[in-house]
């Protein structure tokens, strides 16, 4: 049991350094813990966007592929 109230004391005194030492109020550390906790969101959103982009740029390029197959189908003919 004292292990554990030595241990909370050093948690206190090593978050009241840090906020000492950055200048950030409590609200400011939670808020960048909440940011952090929330940043799996963040990857998921930017791989779904990735993901888009490159369906987009496929379907470019079958297209492309597709004119360029038909100009020369025109072209042999």
């Amino acid at each position: 049991m004292k292990n554990l109230v030595w241990l909370l004391v050093a948690a206190v005194i090593a978050l009241g350094g840090y906020m000492l030492f950055t200048g950030k109020g409590p609200q400011e550390v939670a808020t960048e813990a909440s940011d952090a906790i929330n940043a799996p969101a963040v990857v998921d959103e930017v791989t779904e966007a990735a993901e888009q982009a490159g369906e987009a740029v496929s379907d470019v390029v079958d297209e492309a592929t597709q004119s360029a197959n038909d100009a020369a189908q025109e072209v042999s003919e």
